[in-house]
């Protein structure tokens, strides 16, 4: 009976052994696993590659590779991902070490096809051609070479006889990129050799031209003088008979007529000098004219309207806009109710509906989105001491209905450019998203020593595990005060979902909005487009907004 009880001493001493005596790396690959789920990738990097140095399991290694992935490093990602999906189940492997082989091959093949390739071909043959990229000599250019995407490469090539030549290229994801490399001859440097010319054969010597025997010409023949042409006579025509000519008749005398008054010539008119259209004056030709003759008339005045100014734009009364409205959280306004806090960027965007009230003022009516999100950060109450910091997230996502006045200042007489003043008061409604907050004690503090927890840096506190875990973390991390159940896991209820008699429920649900003032900027290029630019400050902190405005 002695064997089998010390063969059941020694199973159980193998299923009850401690952590301590786990294998190699284990430790450090856990923490580095936690951190890389939670998205902390350059925290696990440096713990997940110690593991791998230590002792390479295919669940440490896969997700060491999903880092690489996120921090851009694709060709350390894919020879991880290729070297653990040739492995096979060796002994020791558990159930996440099969499940990490499995995915190995599938994350493989994926990644294989978004790092980008390059090749450098020659565009004519070089002696002792040299192609370096990033100072690593390439045995065989023209064959295509993985990068990680987003680095700048260095390309460098030299041959005999030409200049070195140097450019930079960064390759984009998935991209397949091909260089036509060619170089330019030294000065004086050896020509490459000439093709040979095919040699054309020998002409052959023209012949001599054969004499012709010449040949007798008959002479011409005589042709009898042509006889010449009696000419006739001209004949001569009679004379003409003179014709007599009718004396000239010899009209009655009329009576006098009346002599006729000549007109006097005119005066030279004077040249009327051009006038601008908005001359108060009227032109020369616009005076009445003065009867020169006796049977001319004078003419009345034609009086020519003024030339009215150009209106300016037309008024539009309804304006249908979009944007981006962002708001700025500083760490300041965390101080006004607590110790910690961090700045905060609120990204968003709203759709608005404006109507023209009068001639100067706007009435603005919009929906807006916004994302309060925020990573972990110390803070504690004003007043509370060093051991009420907590780590304090949000992902909190809100939408806000509200209305604003404005008021319009042109700044042309066209309205091209308009100074923008205002104020505006709504409400918003956190619709999805939690806020987390979990008890913090010092990062520098040794476990198991609880003289080492003493107040430090907030900014490096981490989140308590639970009461008193890690030990001696018991002044930071218990259940005595109103956070006692604020440990991992715990989500803040709202204003309207707290426990009765405990202050908790800082989550806001529904928040009054308002801003004053608000300034801006628009600008009205066409008479149915605008665009707009404004700053202001507002109760969830500084607003900023760029949109554009179309007319309805």
């Amino acid at each position: 009976m002695r064997l089998p009880i010390a063969s059941l001493f020694g199973l159980l001493a193998v299923l009850l052994a401690p952590p301590v005596f786990a294998g190699p790396g284990d430790k450090e690959a856990n923490q580095g696993m936690n951190a890389a789920r939670g998205g902390f990738c350059k925290r696990a990097i440096p713990l997940l590659e110690s593991a791998e140095s230590q002792r390479h399991r295919p669940s440490s290694a896969v997700p060491l590779a999903d880092c690489y992935v996120k921090q851009g490093e694709l060709l350390k990602a894919s020879e991880i991902y290729h070297k653990v999906a040739s492995e096979k189940k060796a002994p020791g492997y558990n159930a996440r070490d099969v499940a990490a082989i499995t995915s190995a091959k599938k994350k493989a093949a994926q990644l294989d096809a978004r790092i980008p390739t390059l090749v450098v071909t020659p565009a004519e043959p070089y002696e002792g051609l040299v192609v370096e990229i990033d100072g690593e000599v390439i045995s065989e250019p023209s064959a295509p070479h993985r990068f990680d995407p987003g680095e700048v490469l260095v390309i460098v090539a030299r041959a005999e006889g030409h200049e070195e030549t140097s450019q930079k290229i960064t390759l984009k994801e998935k991209q397949r990129r091909e260089i036509k490399l060619r170089l330019k001859p030294k000065p004086g440097g050896k020509k490459p050799p000439e093709k040979p010319v095919a040699k054309k054969p020998p002409e052959k010597p023209p012949e001599k031209p054969v004499a012709e025997k010449p040949v007798a010409e008959k002479p011409p023949e005589k042709k009898p003088p042509a006889k010449p042409i009696a000419k006739k006579p001209a004949e001569k025509k009679p004379p003409k008979k003179p014709v007599a000519k009718k004396p000239p008749e010899r009209k009655p005398p009329r009576a006098a007529e009346k002599p006729v008054a000549k007109k006097p010539p005119r005066a030279a008119e004077k040249p009327v000098a051009k006038k601008p259209p908005r001359a108060a004056e009227k032109s020369a030709e616009d005076k009445p004219r003065v009867a020169t003759g006796p049977d001319e008339r004078p003419k009345p005045a034609v009086e020519l309207p003024e030339p009215t100014p150009p209106s300016p734009r037309r008024q539009r009364d309804v304006w249908l806009g979009a944007g981006f409205q962002g708001f700025f959280i500083p760490q300041l306004m965390f101080g006004l109710l607590g110790e910690g806090g961090r700045d905060v960027l609120v990204p968003g965007g709203d759709i608005s509906l404006s109507t023209r009230l009068g001639r100067r003022f706007d009435l603005v009516f919009s929906v807006a989105y916004a994302r309060f999100w925020m990573d972990e950060t110390p803070f504690k109450p004003k007043g509370h001491p060093d051991t009420d910091y907590e780590i304090v997230e949000s992902d909190l996502q809100a939408l806000q209905a509200g209305v604003r006045l404005v008021w319009n200042i042109p700044l042309d007489r066209d309205e091209l450019f308009a100074f923008r003043v205002g104020a505006g008061l709504g409400v918003g409604w956190t619709f999805m998203g939690d806020l987390y907050r979990t008890q913090a004690y010092p990062g520098d503090a040794v476990p198991g020593d609880p003289g080492s927890f003493v107040p430090g840096d907030p900014y490096r506190y981490v989140k308590c595990r639970g009461p008193n875990n890690p030990i001696g973390s018991f002044r930071y991390c218990n259940e005595l005060d109103y956070d006692a159940d604020h440990y991992p896991g715990y989500v803040e209820p709202s204003w309207f979902t707290r426990p009765k008699g405990r202050p908790q429920g800082l989550r806001p649900l529904v928040y009054p909005w308002l801003v004053l003032p608000e300034i801006g900027l628009a600008l009205r290029p066409w008479d149915r487009v605008a665009f707009d630019l404004r700053v202001g400050a507002s109760v969830t902190g500084l607003l900023g907004g760029l949109g554009i405005r179309f007319a309805l």
